[in-house]
């Protein structure tokens, strides 16, 4: 007689076999957890909306969010977001836009300042590298 766990077992060999995750799934799972524990977190302070009637973050309007380590506008243009951002001093010098499916680094300039053009709508995080450890905010949804 065969126990549940012996059944689930089989099972989960069989899937395997027949199967198998993709090797670049188990890569990218492996860089997002890697992501996740290696950067400091940056903590949302605030958020609002200009010119979008209340409740209606989606309709035009400029969104602005300080976070403990990184301010940032987000400005509707056609097709997504443009995002302007100012750095706190050496928090980094590269800042990567992240959102499911894709990315775009754009260089931090002396004062502090970066752009991103065509951020898409929908969850993002923002990643500012290369001042030693990494800076990360929380995934938002732009």
């Amino acid at each position: 007689m065969t126990t549940d766990r012996e059944l689930l077992d089989s099972l989960a060999h069989l899937v395997d076999d027949l199967d198998p995750t993709p090797e670049t799934l188990a890569a990218k799972a492996q860089r997002a957890l890697r992501e996740r524990t290696d950067a400091a977190a940056m903590r949302l302070l605030s958020d609002s909306v200009r010119g979008a009637p209340p409740g209606m973050r989606g309709r035009g309007g400029t969104r602005t969010l300080t976070f403990t380590d990184l301010d940032l506008r987000l400005d509707h243009v056609t097709g997504g977001l443009h995002a302007t951002g100012l750095v706190r001093a050496g928090t980094g010098t590269l800042a990567v836009a992240r959102w499911p499916g894709g990315q775009v680094t754009a260089a931090i300039d002396p004062a502090g300042w970066f752009h991103v053009e065509r951020l898409p709508f929908g969850p993002v995080r923002f990643v500012l590298r290369g001042a030693g450890r990494d800076h990360a905010t929380p995934w938002f949804v732009a």
